[in-house]
């Protein structure tokens, strides 16, 4: 038999008749894998979480080269044991319908693009589960970085609320809701999403501090973090971090007690903030609650209805990957701005990730994608079934459960600030099941 790594596996070393107790997504052959290439990919990986500080063209270009250095060191080595995988397998079927599809939509070279980079995200996810994030010291590595970005951007969120700029000199955004003044934070990026960037982020890294033992590093860094996303001014930031939050102290049994002391913190620490920035209630609560009471007239609203009639005129297919906007405008679906609030009906996207697919892909896309999921999902929650002290697990299942949530207001799944977190969350998360699994 050739010799085997088990690529960094805590208690298995290289040589060791293992063929029967690993997937075949964790065996790589040390011979026929450049540790050339490892290094590089390894240090790309670290630096995805200062991509995502530092905007979305630096998160697609440390994510592309990644990508590119999978492919080309597992088609120079053969090595194709990844595609063994039941949800790989469904996914590239997916981009493949999403390609061919896009050749018959009525506008095909948007939807070309779109469908053909696709690819990207599942080569992306699949690097981190297979070949990268299971050699330890990388891990670790990403951690780190992981914890320093995203502190930064608590803090320079923290500073720009208190002083109206951030350390760049970004001034934070003031809107209103029913004449009443509110406030949404930038910190490092020029557009108001810091709050649901360290939301999508921060929660894994934090987790993962304190299961090496640093445990009053990772509540303080956490603490600053969850302060900044509540100041930030975004509504589903904040309700993706607390019910992420929820799920991770409710089902880990050592965090019970913890999660009834941190409950009654947070409601006293953000009631108390409240009472003193009345705004910041205007913003996080009344605002969220007239949207929920009449959604139907709603901005969110007004866009699901006219996705709706889109899935109704092309149920089966969707009108092709990038194509809603364009398709939306069309004049039978009714006047551009229906509640006259200066804002369209019709954005690029539908603001909903299986919205997204229904119109863009049809009923055998959400179904393809649906499926992946679920599939995902299932090996995440057994897994932490049988852990249930992986903290890190706990926190990625979390982490993937609210991400994949359907009730709910997203960004576009094909945008690369947005779509990166989730695929690295993917990879991190099957990448920590094949690791326990093989204990």
């Amino acid at each position: 038999m050739s010799r085997l790594s088990t690529v960094g596996i805590p208690g298995i070393h290289a040589g060791e008749d293992v063929k029967n107790s690993l997937p075949d997504a964790v065996l790589v052959d040390p011979q026929r894998l450049t540790q050339r290439y490892l290094s590089w990919a390894g240090w790309l990986a670290v630096c995805l979480p200062f991509g995502l500080l530092i905007g979305n063209a630096g998160a697609e270009f440390f994510a592309g080269l990644l990508v590119i250095a999978f492919a080309v060191s597992h088609v120079r080595a053969r090595d194709f044991g990844w595609l063994k995988q039941d949800w790989v397998r469904i996914l590239l079927l997916l981009w493949v319908y999403t390609v061919v599809r896009a050749g018959f939509s009525l506008y095909p070279r948007h939807s070309l693009t779109e469908a053909v980079g696709w690819l990207r995200f599942i080569l992306l996810a699949v690097a981190l589960q297979y070949w990268v994030l299971p050699h330890k010291v990388w891990q670790q590595r990403l951690v780190n970085m992981g914890l320093l970005c995203v502190t930064w951007l608590g803090l320079d969120s923290i500073i720009q609320f208190v002083h109206g700029k951030d350390l760049f000199g970004h001034v934070k955004q003031v809107n209103y809701f029913h004449g009443r003044q509110f406030v949404r934070l930038t910190a490092s990026y020029n557009k108001a999403y810091v709050g649901i960037m360290m939301a999508w982020q921060f929660l894994p890294y934090v987790m993962a501090d304190a299961q090496r033992k640093h445990v009053w590093r990772a509540v303080a860094l956490g603490a600053v973090t969850l302060l900044a996303i509540f100041l930030s001014g975004e509504r589903l930031a904040l309700l993706f971090t607390l019910l992420s939050m929820a799920i991770v102290l409710a089902v880990v049994p050592s965090l019970r007690r913890v999660g009834m002391v941190t409950a009654l913190v947070l409601a006293l620490g953000f009631g108390g903030i409240m009472v003193v920035k009345p705004s910041i209630y205007q913003r996080q609560v009344a605002s969220t609650w007239s949207i929920v009471r009449d959604i139907p007239h709603s901005t969110y609203g007004v866009i699901w209805t006219s996705a709706f009639n889109i899935i109704h005129d092309y149920p089966v297919f969707g009108v092709g990957m990038n194509n809603f906007e364009a398709v939306c405008r069309e004049t039978r679906y009714g006047p551009d701005d229906p509640l006259h609030l200066g804002e369209s009906r019709c954005p690029p996207h539908p603001h909903n990730l299986y919205l997204e697919w229904l119109v863009e892909g049809g009923a055998i896309a959400v179904a393809g994608f649906t499926f992946a999921m679920l599939v995902i999902l299932r090996r995440g929650w057994r897994t932490w079934l049988q852990h249930k002290d992986s903290l890190l697990l706990a926190s990625l299942v979390a982490y993937f459960t609210i991400r994949i949530w359907p009730v709910a207001s997203q960004t576009s799944f094909f945008h690369g600030w947005a779509a990166i977190p989730f695929w690295m969350g993917v990879g991190w998360m099957l990448c920590e099941v094949d690791r326990l699994n093989t204990k």
